[in-house]
């Protein structure tokens, strides 16, 4: 799919570079040839003012070249108002059958081009009136457009080269650049496809435990419920562990798609852990757990209420399930510099260094069966750090195996914060 993908990016950019430069490449042509033609026209009409200056018939009649500097190739053609040709400067430029194809016999005195062959010539009739004098002389000056049409040629095959080098260079860059911008949305796909297949995988287990157990039921009809509770119990419990696992997921799925929105307001964080921890203690006495806090008074946090609640629900719950009898569980709060920091820690049975890296990926569980009997669902640390990266803070884990785990947190410290 992605090779698909990678070459219609590739051809599509291309075919994107080829109209662009193409078009760019047309429009440097026309200037230049609008340019060019442009230039070789005042050159033409200067020289025609320098002609009309001349008073005598024979200066223009008789000069090899009126103006080197300025005439720049032109030739001078001479006819009578008889239509006689009288002459052409420099002389022996034209052949008189090629110098009589330059005439325009309508005398618009506009400047025009007149192709011979192969070869293209700007034109320029007028008419001279030499004083003291009734006759008139008409004058036509020739330019070639030789080198003009050179210097097109030249940018042509320029345009054309450029289009086509661009084009392989943009080609290999493009398939250098597609590749590298698809990584992403590959490493996503491959993510969303993981998510599915455990979330089935998941799904799976309970799905099939409710299953035994309802052919169970069916199978004594006339049962009681009572004589039939420990099969209720299980199929109450896997239901409600499914129910965990779908708010997880729909939790998740929203904050993919940015459909959860937090509403910030400022938390009186020592109360909110404080009550947490109150409420902790009565699960934690039946398993002989300590809870302690150390928090600063006041310690305010802007936050959303509900999401920082689910939040620290989420570490003590996994801080206690860890916990062995006669551990302990401590949580501090407290201004760290322009952050407000808070760690939940415990003594229990740790995480392996190899495992850690991977403690925030969805469904990761290091102790699977461990975590199934827990009630885990293999979402609560993804969660956890979706909460504290939408409202622009960190978390870090540090654990050793059979010593303990420690989750730091450091949110963002807002001035209004300040002691």
């Amino acid at each position: 799919m992605f090779t698909n993908i990678r070459r219609r990016l590739v051809i599509l950019n291309t075919i994107v570079f080829l109209l662009v430069f193409s078009i760019l490449g047309i429009w440097l042509y026309v200037h230049m040839q609008y340019q060019l033609y442009h230039d070789t026209d005042e050159i033409m009409v200067q020289a025609q003012k320098r002609a009309q200056a001349s008073r005598i018939p024979s200066e223009l009649l008789q000069s090899n070249d009126l103006d080197p500097e300025h005439d720049e190739k032109i030739t001078y053609l001479f006819w009578s108002d008889q239509n006689e040709f009288l002459g052409q400067t420099p002389q022996q430029s034209f052949p008189l059958e090629m110098a009589s194809l330059f005439k325009d016999q309508s005398n618009t005195q506009t400047i025009r081009t007149v192709s011979i062959g192969d070869r293209s010539y700007r034109a320029l009739q007028f008419v001279y009136m030499p004083k003291h004098s009734n006759t008139q002389i008409i004058v036509c000056l020739v330019k070639s457009l030789q080198d003009v049409q050179r210097t097109l040629h030249s940018l042509m095959w320029d345009i054309t080269a450029g289009i086509v080098i661009g084009g392989i260079i943009f080609v290999f860059a493009g398939i250098f650049l597609a590749g590298h911008a698809l990584v992403p949305i590959r490493n996503s796909w491959e993510k969303q496809q993981r998510f599915v297949a455990d979330a089935s995988h998941e799904m799976r287990t309970p799905t099939a435990i409710i299953h035994a157990q309802t052919e169970m039921l069916l199978r004594h009809p006339t049962h009681s419920i009572e004589q039939e509770s420990p099969h209720i119990a299980v199929i109450l419990k896997e239901s409600k562990w499914m129910g965990r696992l779908l708010e997880d997921l729909l939790t998740l799925a929203r904050s993919d798609s940015n459909q959860l929105q937090i509403e910030p307001s400022f938390i009186t964080l020592d109360s909110l852990l404080r009550e947490l921890a109150e409420q902790f203690k009565l699960l934690a006495d039946t398993k002989g757990v300590n809870i302690l806090t150390e928090l600063q008074e006041p310690l305010l946090l802007w936050g959303d209420d509900g999401r920082i609640h689910q939040l620290f629900t989420i570490l003590l719950d996994n801080a206690l399930k860890y916990t062995p009898s006669t551990g302990q569980i401590k949580v501090i709060g407290r201004y760290q510099g322009n952050s407000v920091y808070i760690s939940v820690s415990d003594n229990g049975s740790g995480i392996a260094e190899d495992e850690l890296p991977y403690v925030f990926d969805r469904f990761y569980r290091g102790d699977k069966v461990r975590s199934r009997t827990e009630g885990g669902t293999g979402l609560g640390l993804s969660i956890a750090q979706w909460i504290v990266e939408v409202h622009g803070g960190s978390i870090r884990i540090h654990s050793e195996t059979n010593k303990g785990t420690q989750v730091e947190l450091f949110f963002p410290r807002k001035k209004q914060q300040a002691d």
